[in-house]
This record gives C-alpha cells, structure tokens and sequence, in this order.
C-alpha cells in the first residue's frame, strides 16, 4: 500500500495545536485496507487507533488481525512472523498460533496455554474493516451488504490530520459543497434518515464536467463514522458508479484517509467481456482520480481545522445538526450532548 502523506504549509506543531479540541476514537468499523493488499501467507503492520496492529492472511485465504505482540514474550509479530498453513509463526521462538488465536505448537516443550489477542475483523465489498471499542466489547452491528458494483478496483490512500467525523460530515454539509467545491445548486431527493449506526441521505446536485454543464443524483450510505458510499446513476450513459470514502484514526487527531471507486456499465454489443472489463476498470481510475482531484480542496480544511462543538449554523448549512445528533452515538457517554 502506498501512502502519501499530505504536505502542510503549517507546521506539524500548528496543526495538532489546532486539534487540541478533537473528539475521543469513536466506536465502530474502520478500514484498514483492501483486500486484494493480502494475499494467502501474507502478514502487514497497520496502524489503527494509536497503536500497531497486525493483520495476516491464512494459506487458505482467512483473514485476522491481533495486537502485536507475541503473549509468550513479547516478539512483535509484524516484524518477521511467517504464515505456514493455517498458522501464524512468531519470529521469536517460533510458536505457532491457529486461526482463532491459540498456541497450537513449539518447537521445544509444551505449548503453554496462551492466545492472541484477535481483533474482530471481516472483509466487506473488498475492504478489510476492523472493529474499535474503547472499553473493548464485541461488535454491537454488522456491516450491510451493498450493490455488486460497489466493490472498488482502484484506490488511494492520504494520511493527515483529523478526524473521522470531519470527512463524513463534508456530505450533509450542503454549504461547502457550493463554495468550495464549485457545485451550481444542491437540491434534497430524500432527507436524512438514520436507523441505528446508519445514517442515508440522496441529494442532487448541479455542476461543469469538462467544461459542460451536469446534473446528478447522489446517495450517500454512512456506516458509523468511519465509511461511507456514494452511488450515482448515469442513466443516459448506461452506467453505474461507486465512490467510497473511508476515514480511519492512526493517531490522536491523525487520521488514514481512503478514497476507492468502481464503475459498472451494461454490456457493450461486439465488445469481448476481457475488453469490457478493462473499460469498466480504466472508467473506475478516472471516477477515482476524479474524486481524489475533488477531495484535495477540502484536504487542507481537514488537516488544520478544530472541531467546534457547538456550531453557529444558519438555515442553508445543511442537515449538520441532525448528522451530529446521530454521530454522538459512538463516542463515549460523556462528551457533552449538545457536540
């Protein structure tokens, strides 16, 4: 995975000084990449929530991911562990751990009867979720499953300063979307609706694409405040397209930033499928470029801005206080009620 870190005009001091603010890691399923960067045997070092975690895949394709570091003496397992079969091999002393955690083997005495520490994970749409709990607890929800075409072919990655709440809110806040982003009007299809940990709104929108005025429909899924899909449909065009924006803390008032799409059109007459395939992943690189160019407006905002817990919005803002009112559901009880 190739990450680029965003170059700030501030310092490094400037800008956590600006975050002094920043709310607590929220509860929920983050991303900590795609699927297709783990291959069978593979073993990766992520950083998630202020620490390392570390996340392998088994011979015969399980995913996991545990704390670090070996609970026989300490040997972080991202740094030289090895996959065989279904077991994870410490670097150390070689002991080998199964699938859900247990010391199945050693090379020497008895396999004492220790874990790892397994963090609960799954793959959705193609994304290696992980899920945080500041006091630790199991999932509370699942992730849902969405439209065939939302699996994304293509991403990019940007790590820099912020936090998760900020990127989702960038949605519902109709304001910016005209201001910063040049859109010509933002009208509500259907108003904001939220059903536990999700959150789901569909605007449209007016703006220039290459030059040529265009009106668009938007769906916006949210799943707590680490993700969210976009859906857009070209009907003219016979086309269908998906953009994921993910957001995950790697730090206090840090955050890993994903931006991944897919692009899915009916069949072309004459066109091989191997040729349809490539148009569909080349259309994807373009809808994903697209949104990465857009995205860079707001990068700035995000990495210097403060969090204000109690905004002073006027009546075209957009639905920020409803988003808000759903979103103070994953942080912990006594961040005062009215953030």
């Amino acid at each position: 995975m190739r990450v680029r870190n965003y170059k700030s005009n501030f310092s490094a001091i400037a800008a956590n000084e600006n975050h002094l603010e920043s709310l607590p890691y929220p509860t929920g399923w983050f991303c900590v990449g795609f699927s297709k960067e783990w291959r069978p045997g593979d073993v990766r070092t992520c950083r998630f929530m202020g620490a390392d975690v570390v996340v392998f895949r088994t011979r015969s394709g399980a995913l996991r991911a545990t704390h670090p570091y070996c609970p026989h003496l300490g040997a972080h397992l991202g740094a030289g562990s090895t996959v065989e079969g279904e077991h994870l091999v410490c670097p150390f002393h070689r002991f080998a751990f199964t699938a859900d955690g247990k010391c199945a083997r050693t090379p020497y005495g008895t396999p004492p009867k220790l874990s790892l520490g397994l963090l609960p994970s799954c793959e959705k749409q193609g994304i290696v979720w992980l899920w945080y709990s500041p006091d630790g607890t199991s999932p509370t929800w699942e992730l849902p499953d969405f439209p065939d075409y939302s699996t994304p072919c293509t991403f990019r990655t940007i790590d820099l300063a912020g936090q998760p709440q900020d990127v989702l809110e960038n949605l519902v806040d109709y304001g910016h979307l005209r201001q910063l982003h040049g859109l010509h009007y933002v009208d509500v299809v259907s108003e904001p609706k939220s059903e536990g940990p999700f959150y789901s709104l569909t605007f449209r929108f007016g703006r220039d694409l290459l030059r040529y005025p265009m009106q668009q429909e938007a769906t916006c899924r949210l799943m707590g405040v680490g993700g969210a899909l976009v859906t857009f449909e070209f009907a003219r065009l016979k086309m269908r397209a998906a953009a994921w924006v993910l957001a995950t803390p790697i730090a206090p008032a840090r955050m890993r930033f994903w931006s991944a799409a897919y692009v899915a059109t009916d069949p072309v007459p004459y066109l091989p499928a191997p040729l349809h395939r490539s148009l569909e992943r080349a259309l994807s690189v373009g809808m994903n470029w697209w949104t990465v160019h857009d995205v860079e407006v707001d990068l700035p905002i995000w990495h210097h801005k403060k969090y204000v817990r109690h905004p002073k919005l006027n009546d075209a803002d957009g639905p920020i206080g409803s988003f808000r009112h759903w979103a103070r559901q994953f942080y912990p009880q006594e961040i005062p009620a009215g953030s």
